[in-house]
């Protein structure tokens, strides 16, 4: 049986699993991804989490590494931006010299990218060609997959989905323009409409339930308050549903896809959000375009990243 190591480095963990070739996890670990020390602390953790899995990488046919930012087509990483230290660093040499593992069956990839690939070849994706990955949780991500592989364009840095533009008054994004998707139905963006909706009405449940604490405050807050029918929840949750539809809407005109599979925190909310959104989004995107595209739900969540990473080991 073939065995494909897969390396999610986020900005809270990193996470690793050893994979056969259908997909199945054979094993996994995670530890807490450094918050100093750059390159050298994080191929140490790997290291660490390797001794935990009790693997030699003699027994590994390739790697795959899920990074989370930008990585261009020769696989350089250009400085992510929840990694402390980084820059722009070749991972692959850095940790083909660490494991004594040979650098061309190490393959380095955008996070994003590598979960649509799990989702793709192993997950609700069901090969759909061409295939739109969105994630819905700290930011908003996103991937498109053509003939089985990740759209990179010209430098490999396409497909920042979460960056087409909703409501242009709307809040400022990381990213320095208003009314990104990012802005708006990432968890700070749907926090930050839950709390001008709840100064007014200071008789919600949510109030109870965070303590009158803002920290408190979370979309899973806003998800529970609406299943009791909380009136302030479910306008958050009608204001969330439309921001996605027009989201979805525009990667249907733009696409063509034969299927979006949304993923990420954010979409635990289930048929609540996803349900009245996906009838928005196709009242509203073209008809033609419209009609046969099959939106759901991701099948992996937090383990989607390593699932991806060997999905891409695989394929070298």
């Amino acid at each position: 049986m073939k065995k494909y190591l897969g390396i999610d480095i986020g900005g809270t963990f990193t996470k690793t699993g050893i994979l056969d070739e259908n997909g199945a996890i054979i094993s996994f670990a995670k530890g807490d991804t450094p918050k100093s020390g750059g390159i050298e602390a994080e191929i140490a953790l790997i290291g660490e989490i390797l001794e935990i899995l009790d693997i030699s990488t003699d027994d590994i046919e390739s790697i795959g590494v899920g990074v989370p930012g930008p990585v261009d087509r020769s696989g350089m990483v250009h400085s992510p931006p929840n990694l402390k230290g980084w820059g722009e660093v070749d991972f692959a040499k850095f940790l083909s010299e660490f494991l004594e593992f040979p650098k061309y069956k190490i393959v380095v990839g955008n996070d994003a990218n590598l979960a649509a690939l799990a989702e793709y070849r192993f997950g609700n994706g069901a090969r759909a060609d061409p295939m739109v990955l969105i994630t819905l949780g700290t930011g908003v991500g996103g991937a498109v997959i053509i003939n089985g592989e990740p759209m990179m364009g010209k430098d490999g840095f396409a497909a920042e989905l979460g960056h087409i533009l909703i409501e242009p008054d709307g809040p400022r994004c990381g990213c320095g323009r208003r009314g990104c998707a990012e802005a708006l139905i990432s968890h700070k963006g749907i926090v930050r409409i839950a709390w001008d909706i709840l100064k007014k009405d200071k008789g919600s449940v949510m109030w109870e339930m965070i303590g009158s604490n803002f920290d408190e405050l979370t979309p899973l807050t806003v998800q529970q308050a609406a299943d009791i029918g909380d009136p302030a929840a479910n306008k958050v949750l009608k204001i969330t549903t439309r921001h996605l539809a027009i989201l979805l809407a525009d990667l249907i005109n733009i696409f063509n896809p034969e299927r979006i599979v949304i993923g990420g925190g954010i979409s635990r909310w289930g048929e609540a959000l996803l349900g009245p959104a996906r009838k928005e989004a196709k009242r509203q995107a073209l008809k033609h375009l419209a009609k046969n595209v099959k939106i759901v739900r991701a099948k992996f969540y937090q383990r989607a990243g390593v699932i991806g990473a060997a999905t891409a080991a695989m394929k070298i």
